[in-house]
């Protein structure tokens, strides 16, 4: 309570700092457009994070114009942009204690005593409610508050808590440290370029410590933090923290779980910037690729949720322009290049990668299915966070989950395949384009002829769902009816029993929802399997079987006969229940 009290106390003290009204359009030299398009465009470039131009002296600093709203320019410019004015213009932070009032001189006398920040740093320190506890944001809003009011006063003496604290891994030491250097980057917001540079100089060893230190306990903070730091910030002022983030996330040191949680933090102050940092996600993917067949699990679940964040932004839209960040169908065609000696057989697929730490060279179908794993967790990821539905090359990926999926659920099935069965299931969730309705239906009528009836039975199940979730669009076009009602009608003749009591499931429900009727056509198609007979068995001499087995064109029409009965009994059971 006493945190929030002081807290508050130096947002009422905080100093209203001098704004300038620009014009975006005269700072990119390209004129202002003329209908409105979201997106990268020309007149907002400048507001892109750019190694080669980033502030690194005194001069590129103050010349430059700061825009910490995320959201302005990628839409439309605010009709009245404004900015931060030059530091010249603005209050003076380094001021001695006779030049602040009286509420003011308290806080300063007290943070100045190292015995009273000694007793501070212990107590915020202490563990408060075991495996409960986690980044405090008031804690943040403090140190926030006094490095805002009280620019780098109080610097000389929390530098040794900090080194002291980053140094232990204890949970609530790594908490108190991750809310003291992110109220510090939060609080450097107006500092001048000399003292933003020595800050970084002192944070920059003691972020690489603390990542290096980072335990399960408390990754969730450090990612708080970071995140923290950059939310609503110019990515250019943190150059020296994005910079560090990128500097060999998946080193390996400390193991696939400090890997995982490096990859982690910095997805957290990514996220952040969305649109601003076309360079660092290409830079990022670029590093990434090559490492996507990892053996660890929790390092591809991982990657997976950080090609989701890099792919975000990649969406198309009703005037938007194409974005300057990674595109995915160029990331897709790719993989596929890679996945193709899985894609040209027509076996099922089956998980050979036993050990996780192999030694030695490994042929394509083992790279292929490491690779596979990772491709199947960021497609997983992507389905509940991406802006738009899957793109036509991640749709070409489908015969290869068919391949792999199993039909029963059972816990005993390995990653793969319990992945490949879930991707399956979103992604038969997600919207379709009307113009990807044909590339659907020709991989699903592809892999209704597959030799493996597992591939066959999983085609029905996504059917349903697929349909179910676009319905109209698929109402639309009558040819994708035409060739629904055959692939359907068709594997109601399959020769498993599996396929055809599935087909009979999906032909049954969409009759039910009027989807199919059971017009004419289809009536007389049927009747026609009813008066097929197979030919009676007759006794045979020793050693001849020419009559014995029935042709397999008679076997299948009464598979679909057998089929259409049990379609019957689920819609007689529909009707009176």
């Amino acid at each position: 309570m006493a945190i929030s009290a002081v807290a508050g106390i130096l947002k009422q003290l905080k100093r209203t700092h001098k704004k300038l009204t620009i014009n975006p359009c005269e700072i990119s030299g390209y004129p202002k457009p003329t209908q409105i398009i979201a997106g990268d465009r020309p007149d907002n470039h400048w507001l892109h994070y750019d190694s080669k131009t980033i502030p690194r002296t005194k001069e590129e600093w103050e010349s430059s114009f700061f825009v910490e709203k995320t959201h302005w320019g990628y839409y439309t410019w605010p009709k009245n942009m404004v900015v931060y004015a030059g530091v010249e213009e603005q209050p003076k932070l380094g001021r001695s204690r006779e030049d602040m009032t009286e509420a003011e001189q308290i806080i300063f006398d007290h943070f100045s005593d190292p015995k009273f920040v000694e007793q501070l740093i212990t107590f915020l320190s202490l563990e408060d409610r075991k495996g409960k506890d986690k980044f405090n944001p008031r804690r943040f809003c403090l140190f926030k508050g006094i490095f805002r009011n009280f620019d780098d006063a109080f610097l000389p003496v929390l530098k040794p808590h900090l080194e002291r604290l980053v140094a232990d891994s204890h949970e609530s030491t790594q908490r108190c440290v991750a809310e003291i250097i992110a109220g510090l980057i939060g609080g450097s917001k107006h500092w001048t370029f000399e003292k933003v540079e020595k800050l970084w100089e002192l944070l920059c060893p003691l972020l690489r410590t603390a990542l290096s230190n980072i335990t399960i306990e408390t990754y969730n903070d450090w990612g708080a933090c970071i995140a923290t730091s950059c939310e609503s910030r110019d990515p250019r002022k943190l150059h020296w923290l994005f910079e560090l983030l990128l500097e060999s996330p998946l080193s390996g040191e400390g193991g696939s779980f400090v890997d995982a949680c490096r990859l982690y933090v910095l997805q957290g102050g990514l996220a952040q910037q969305e649109w601003r940092v076309p360079e660092l996600l290409h830079r990022l993917l670029k590093y990434l690729e090559p490492k996507l067949t990892q053996v660890y699990k929790n390092v591809r679940e991982r990657i997976g949720s950080v090609l989701t964040y890099i792919f975000r932004i990649d969406v198309s839209l009703p005037n938007t322009a194409p974005t300057m960040s990674p595109h995915v169908p160029e990331f897709t065609a790719r993989i596929l290049e890679k996945l193709k000696p899985l894609m040209d057989v027509d076996e099922e697929i089956q998980n050979h990668v036993m050990k996780e730490n192999g030694i030695g060279e490994e042929d394509e179908r083992t790279q292929g299915i490491k690779l596979l794993k990772t491709i199947l967790k960021w497609l997983m990821a992507s389905a509940g966070r991406s802006f738009s539905a899957a793109v036509t090359e991640q749709l070409q990926l489908l015969p290869l989950f068919f391949k792999i999926a199993p039909v029963e659920n059972d816990n005993s099935y390995d990653e793969l395949k319990r992945d490949a069965k879930l991707c399956l299931s979103l992604m038969s969730q997600g919207p379709l384009y009307p113009h990807q309705v044909p590339l659907v239906l020709q991989v699903l009528k592809q892999t209704a002829r597959s030799s493996s009836w597992h591939a066959r039975y999983t085609v029905l199940t996504y059917l349903q769902t697929m349909v179910f979730y676009n319905l109209f669009i698929f109402l639309n076009s009558e040819d994708a009816v035409k060739d629904i009602r055959w692939l359907v009608i068709s594997l109601l003749e399959d020769e498993q029993l599996e396929v055809r009591e599935m087909a009979a499931t999906t032909l049954s429900s969409l009759l039910q929802c009027n989807f199919l009727t059971m017009d004419s056509p289809m009536q007389i198609h049927f009747e026609k399997l009813c008066k097929t007979k197979l030919p009676k068995k007759r006794k045979q001499d020793p050693g001849s079987v020419g009559d014995t087995i029935p042709s397999a064109e008679l076997v299948k029409c009464h598979a679909g006969v057998l089929g259409l009965g049990a379609c019957l009994l689920m819609n007689l059971s529909f009707i009176y229940h």
